[in-house]
């Protein structure tokens, strides 16, 4: 039998796990509630959570008042070319860091880990500058190539390198295989964990982009899907029900990926904190 304090303690547990469950949830339930309500019931303080009449319709109104569907393959070529790039460029940085010695390594990795410090909104002038120099302003070069670089994903994927046996890359030498070689055929395929999860973080990380876009572009053909929810915002009333159906169409892509990896996710963040 177990003990009243055991049993105490694992209560106490899952209570704050069901706390936390329900902070998060709480918010998803109040979208779709409000998405599928009338406008006019949204601002009657007396209404309930959940709608007495469920207006489906909000959702297809929602999709057809404005060009979702550019705004949304702006999002998704933005998301997935960023995160690509910066899958790719903090995979190779985190190896070199941790499998090679060279001049001003730890000078550089500081800059790396300055870069965590640093928020993006202090830099984004000179950046901007810098892409109306190369008119690349509204462009799709633009507002990818700034983001191609990561300094978290190049301190989780160092970290990860510095768990595995240097032996691999030893033994791969002696059958003669280059350095790349071993990068990609040996090391490169052990990070397929660390790979989803910081490919999720990124990929979600560029979706809800907001401020960089919101410069960069200048143009409703190539906004992204976070800047077209403002068209529902008047300058006298704010559709409630449709920047709701929008948001609730914005979140469900990422709902389902994330659903879908999360024991991926969750097994690479574990990996990439061993050290």
């Amino acid at each position: 039998m177990h003990s009243p304090r055991l049993f105490v303690s694992r209560a106490l547990v899952y209570a704050l796990l069901g706390v936390a469950v329900l902070v998060v949830v709480f918010p998803l339930v109040w979208m779709l509630g409000t998405a599928i309500k009338p406008n006019t019931q949204i601002l009657d303080l007396r209404a309930s959570l959940w709608p007495s009449h469920f207006e489906w319709g909000n959702i297809v109104k929602a999709w057809n008042s404005a060009p979702f569907g550019r705004w949304f393959l702006n999002s998704v070529i933005f998301s997935g070319a960023s995160t690509i790039g910066q899958i790719v460029t903090s995979l190779m940085a985190g190896y070199a860091f941790a499998m090679y010695e060279f001049r001003f390594k730890r000078v550089l990795f500081y800059v790396l880990l300055c870069g965590l410090m640093v928020p993006f909104s202090t830099i984004i002038v000179p950046v901007v500058q810098i892409l109306a120099d190369f008119h690349w302003l509204n462009t799709y070069q633009g507002l990818i190539v700034p983001n191609i670089a990561s300094a978290l994903g190049g301190f989780l994927f160092r970290q990860f390198f510095l768990g595995l046996p240097y032996e691999l890359g030893e033994a791969a030498r002696i059958d003669g295989a280059s350095e790349f070689r071993i990068f990609l055929n040996v090391y490169a395929p052990l990070a397929g964990p660390i790979i989803a999860a910081f490919g999720m973080i990124s990929f979600l990380q560029n979706w809800n982009n907001f401020l960089f876009p919101l410069i960069v572009v200048n143009s409703t053909s190539m906004d992204v899907i976070s800047e077209g929810l403002s068209v529902f915002q008047g300058q006298f009333n704010i559709n409630y029900n449709l920047i709701m159906s929008a948001a609730l169409i914005t979140i469900a892509p990422i709902l389902i990926v994330a659903i879908a990896a999360q024991r991926r996710i969750v097994a690479g963040i574990t990996l990439g904190a061993i050290r």
